[in-house]
């Protein structure tokens, strides 16, 4: 069963409202304009939110080769970006480093793209990746083997660490290391929701049937999971959660089966916590984009399958020609990209990579 949230009574209501607005009144009176709108809006866009419920299920020191435990620090991003990524990929940390994860600032919000694995299967591949550790202070590492089976460990060790470690950002965005993220395009949109209200933001699946195959890596069983269709989730490609709904998928961890894959995991605890998924077309799918600094620096907010190659092509083309849609163009839209997905999956160009400059 969902779980209904029950309106506050009454008179608890005109209390609230009674010391809001005396407060409001005392900023007015003695505070400044920039105190005020950090009172406002503090909770909703980074800085000091409200505190972790005491029972949520967060990760232990012993959890984590590499904690990083100060790396949000010293003050909470508006959006913090948690790409899923493996010990071999250094290649992909690299190209995400030196493209859109390098960024601090983006759409107006300071932004911050640390990276979550598990561990290697070799000592020497480990020492590796404690030295790139050491020098780019960005690696968030689990104490599982980093598997296809453990992605699911993957995405709770790394939603855990958000709230362990990073709980007042906003925002937590969940991307895999071959995403182009739009991050300035993604953070305005972010900026400009009105209210509060919890988000799980991406591209929506609908209806999806669980495979009963028992040789299919995302083998369900009946035992499991009986119903024919899971619920509504958000592709794990890239997904963003709001604070709240951050802490609430964690919480509902204990009480939701075990279900692979990590996306569909995430959308059964994102129900068992009564969090309706938002499906956003400017999250991309399997499609491949070609490099158009319009779909890629304006209309879409993430694409999946970009290469290394390609992230820097893209990264620079982007840099180079901000607000390069045509009035048309950008009347067109996430319809005008898909479009040339067909064109170029009609081409068959392949991994981004074949075409992506050297």
């Amino acid at each position: 069963m969902v779980p209904r949230l029950c309106p506050p009574r009454r008179p608890l209501a005109w209390l609230l409202a009674g010391l809001g607005g005396l407060a409001l009144v005392s900023l007015l009176a003695g505070g400044t304009g920039e105190e005020l709108l950090a009172w406002a809006l503090g909770p909703f866009l980074g800085g000091e939110g409200p505190p972790l419920p005491p029972d949520l299920p967060l990760p232990g020191p012993g959890a984590f080769l590499l904690p990083n435990a100060g790396a949000c620090g010293p003050r909470a991003p508006f959006l913090l970006v948690l790409v899923a990524s493996a010990p071999g990929h250094v290649a992909q940390r690299q190209a995400v480093r030196a493209s859109w994860g390098g960024a601090r600032r983006a759409g107006g919000q300071a932004v911050r793209t640390l990276f979550a694995l598990g561990a290697p299967g070799s000592g020497e591949e480990q020492a590796q990746l404690e030295r790139e550790a050491q020098r780019h202070g960005d690696l968030v590492q689990g104490r599982f083997a980093d598997t296809y089976a453990n992605l699911t460990l993957k995405t709770l060790l790394l939603l855990g660490w958000a709230a362990a470690h990073c709980p007042d950002a906003a925002f937590v965005a969940k991307v895999d290391d071959d995403v182009f993220l739009n991050l300035p395009a993604l953070a305005r949109h972010l900026a400009a929701r009105p209210g509060p209200r919890p988000l799980y933001l991406g591209r929506v699946h609908w209806w999806v049937s669980p495979t009963r195959q028992p040789s299919h890596p995302h083998h369900v069983p009946a035992s499991v999971y009986p119903a024919g269709a899971f619920p509504l989730y958000c592709s794990g490609t890239a997904y963003v959660l709001s604070r709240e709904a951050a802490w609430r998928v964690l919480g509902a961890t204990p009480h939701v089966p075990l279900v692979a894959p990590e996306d569909v995991y995430v959308g059964l605890c994102a129900r068992w916590a009564g969090l309706a998924p938002t499906h956003s077309a400017r999250v991309a799918g399997a499609a491949h984009y070609p490099l158009d600094p319009c779909c890629y620096g304006e209309v879409l907010f993430s694409v999946h399958q970009v290469g290394p190659r390609a992230m820097r092509a893209a990264w620079a083309m982007t840099e180079a020609e901000p607000g390069a849609c045509s009035l048309l163009q950008r009347a067109l839209g996430v319809l005008r990209c898909k479009g040339l997905a067909l064109l170029e999956d009609l081409w068959g160009a392949g991994s981004q990579d074949a075409w992506a400059p050297s």
